[in-house]
C-alpha cells in the first residue's frame, strides 16, 4: 500500500492512539478506517441527493414531503427502543 504522511492535532492523535490500543490494531488502520467511513458517508449523501432530486415534482410529494416523512419515521423508530 502507498504511504501517506499527515499532521494531526495533539488531541486528535491521542484519541486515535487510544482507539488503536482499545481495538488492538495499528494507528494506521484506525486512520484508514476513518477515511473509508468518511468517504462512504459522502457517497451516501451524494446518492441521497440524487434520489431526492429525482423525487422533485413527482407524485410522491417531492423533496420536502420526503424529508417530513423521513423525520416522522426516524422519530417513530427512536421511540421503539
Amino acid at each position: 500500500m502507498p504511504q501517506l504522511s499527515l499532521y494531526l492535532k495533539d488531541k486528535t492523535l491521542e484519541s486515535v492512539r487510544a482507539r488503536a490500543v482499545a481495538a488492538k490494531i495499528p494507528v494506521s488502520q484506525v486512520v484508514r478506517l476513518a477515511v473509508e467511513t468518511y468517504l462512504a458517508t459522502e457517497e451516501k449523501k451524494a446518492a441521497r441527493g440524487r434520489v431526492l432530486s429525482f423525487l422533485e415534482g413527482k407524485p410522491l410529494g417531492g423533496k420536502k414531503a420526503w424529508q417530513a416523512l423521513h423525520k416522522e419515521r426516524t422519530g417513530a423508530d427512536d421511540c421503539r427502543s
